[in-house]
């Protein structure tokens, strides 16, 4: 597999000069108030100059107005600064007029206390300022991208490559395109296309110039949304409750000042490249590069076209389940260096040794479009869809949506959610392909259990989440098998995460490249070729998004379907009211029991209940995941206003009331 290329897969962990990148004005403002004040020792300085840095990357690419306050909270701050965050790098900020903070009274679901930049310190004209190289320094990017962990530096040969990009075209290109732009990203009628009990993530926008993300079904959601005389719409790859008109007059000036601020990147920056220590991924400004913008760059003078893999996620899955069924164990653990992606492979073949007498005998041949084509089983279904079709098409008429990128993100947001709440679309995803959903599910539900079982103060949780684990596949594809042979080969190219972007006249030669690494993985290669990126139509897959990005910190899957469940009989899935159940409670837990005693059976519990309550109550072990949810969506509305109860909520409530009176409880210490 590597006999071509002498690999060191240890890192060796090098120095480079941490640094952010921000608008003069507030460089200027930093350095003389901050960095020139002698009273600060230079700890204290980098820690203000981090928060900055974080504060301005999440108005930046997190919100949609550069006026908007952050929503980065109480255990946020902890987690980056940990101790007395606010008296020592918050308050000293807005002291200084940096940052400034807004109370918006949330004090239960949602941050109450947010923070921006002061709007008069932002301007186009962006540079460098570093970090004080002394001792341990954790930058902002590393703080957001790799949960505070240090990036690795990957020695990449650099000959025969210079990168440079028409400034002038560029920036005129952007300010006559930027608003047809953000007009392209926004569709106002997606919600329409959308089941009614379908449950969403939105951003609802608040008068004050921030948002709140919020859980709810499409119907509650446009309920919403009427209530306040708003909008609900989908922007991108987000649903929004809001003006449309007053989110597009705000997103075009965020929008161009973020592209402006890429492309004066170019020529000014060195390129770094760092790798992630999570998911392996590669770290520097060309990896996110705005696609809208790609077209002006230029490598050795010459014009770009890109390798772009489709529906890479899946594609890379689809293909670790067929090299599994027709190569084995050991090819397939043959095939990986990194100790983290072996890490994660071994855990994917314990899964699929427990599906193994439901995985079928034969895989598909890569070479030939009609292999498997006559087989039952829905693993074969599924490789098939991803190997011969448009995968997302496939999703996009099989859950009845109506476009290509509203399906890729749904997928995305499904099989790589934060929450464990049901879903719709979740279940007749289970009727397509039950078994591969099955094999996720048993892979996030493998490494859940080993970590409530580890007890050790290294154990990892960024280790249990599928998305990484695809990540860091693709990582050591694209970075160790593709781009660092073809820079020693003396290519001039970089990668895009899961594309190829190459000088052009070097095409071909890439081309068959790539397809031979992936020939010698035994893995399909679905691709596609760009290089009039001004006349793309499909915006959704070329545009860079973030998402898997802060998928590190997603949850398990939204899936109870496990091969252990399909060998238990229907009964056995759900716990039964005539079974004796024993329950482990803490102290508050008596408390809240009391507090629905003393209230009694009702048909409406609205008057009885408040925010704090239905927390405490979301706490009771009685309740499964999706009553869980239930009672959690309530409380976030009544947060914001809401002046009456869902009648699930209420259900629920009711079980409560009556399973109390019923179950026994044991509150004995268990040593």
């Amino acid at each position: 597999m590597y006999n071509n290329y002498n690999y060191i897969m240890i890192y060796r962990k090098k120095t480079y000069r941490k640094e952010e990148f921000l608008p003069k004005k507030l460089i200027t403002k930093i350095t003389e108030v901050i960095f020139n004040n002698n009273e600060y020792e230079y700890r204290t300085k980098n820690n203000f100059l981090k928060c900055i840095g974080i504060i301005y990357h999440k108005q930046i690419h997190k919100s949609h107005s550069l006026e908007h306050y952050v929503p980065t909270g109480r255990d946020y701050w902890r987690k980056v600064f940990s101790g007395d965050y606010h008296k020592k790098v918050i308050m000293p900020l807005i002291d200084l007029d940096i940052i400034q903070s807004k109370d918006f009274g949330y004090r239960n679901v949602f941050v109450g206390i947010r923070y921006r930049i002061n709007p008069e310190l932002i301007n186009d004209d962006c540079e460098v300022i570093p970090y004080i190289q002394k001792g341990k320094v954790i930058s902002a990017e590393e703080s957001m991208y790799s949960d505070g962990l240090e990036f690795f530096i990957e020695e990449i040969n650099d000959k025969n490559f210079h990168l440079s990009i028409d400034h002038k075209k560029a920036i005129s290109y952007l300010e006559n395109s930027v608003e047809k732009i953000c007009n392209e990203y926004l569709h106002p009628d997606y919600v329409s296309f959308l089941a009614d009990k379908l449950y969403i993530e939105y951003r609802e926008a608040l008068n004050e110039g921030s948002y709140n993300t919020r859980y709810s079904t499409v119907e509650f959601a446009k309920i919403c949304a009427e209530t306040f005389n708003k909008q609900l719409f989908y922007y991108k790859d987000n649903f929004y409750i809001g003006n449309i008109n007053d989110f597009i007059t705000q997103r075009i000036p965020a929008q161009k000042h973020h592209y402006k601020m890429e492309i004066a990147k170019i020529g000014l920056l060195p390129i770094i490249n760092k790798r992630n220590p999570v998911n392996l991924r590669l770290h520097n400004f060309l990896v996110t590069f705005p696609s809208k913008i790609l077209q002006f760059i230029k490598i050795n003078n010459q014009t770009i076209v890109q390798f772009d893999l489709r529906t890479s996620q899946f594609l890379l899955f689809a293909n670790l389940l067929n090299v599994f069924i027709t190569e084995g164990e050991f090819y397939l653990l043959s095939l990986f260096k990194h100790q983290k992606t072996l890490n994660y492979v071994k855990r994917f073949i314990r899964v699929l040794k427990k599906h193994e007498k439901l995985l079928p005998k034969v895989g598909v041949d890569i070479n030939n479009n009609n292999s498997g084509q006559n087989s039952s089983s829905d693993i074969i279904k599924f490789i098939r869809d991803v190997f011969t079709k448009d995968f997302y098409s496939v999703v996009q008429v099989e859950l009845g949506l109506p476009s290509r990128g509203l399906a890729k993100q749904v997928l995305f947001k499904l099989l790589f959610k934060k929450t464990n709440r049901r879903d719709i679309l979740v279940d007749k995803l289970k009727e397509q392909y039950p078994i591969v959903m099955s094999i996720i599910a048993g892979f996030k539900q493998q490494v859940r259990n080993q970590s409530k079982e580890s007890k050790s103060v290294n154990d990892d949780d960024r280790e249990s989440y599928f998305s990484v684990f695809l990540q860091c596949i693709e990582a050591e594809i694209f970075i160790d098998n593709i781009l660092i042979p073809l820079r020693d080969k003396g290519i001039p190219c970089f990668t895009r995460h899961d594309s190829i972007v190459v000088a052009d006249g070097y095409q071909d030669e890439v081309e068959t490249f790539v397809k031979n690494v992936f020939a010698r993985f035994g893995f399909k290669y679905n691709h596609k070729v760009e290089d009039k990126f001004w006349e793309i139509v499909d915006y959704d897959d070329l545009d860079d998004s973030p998402y898997l990005d802060w998928l590190i910190g997603e949850n398990e899957m939204n899936t109870e379907s496990s091969i252990e469940e399909q060998e238990d009989s229907e009964e056995n899935i759900l716990i039964e009211d005539n079974m004796e159940e024993t329950y482990d409670l803490e102290e508050h837990h008596f408390e809240t029991i009391e507090r629905l005693q003393r209230i009694g059976l009702r048909k409406d519990y609205f008057k009885s209940v408040d925010v704090s309550f239905l927390e405490d109550i979301s706490e009771l072990p009685f309740l499964n995941d999706e009553q869980r949810d239930i009672i959690l969506d309530d409380a976030m509305n009544l947060s914001v206003g809401y002046n009456y109860l869902q009648d699930k909520t209420n259900n629920v409530l009711q079980y409560l009331t009556i399973k109390i009176e019923d179950i026994a409880i044991s509150d004995d210490d268990d040593e």
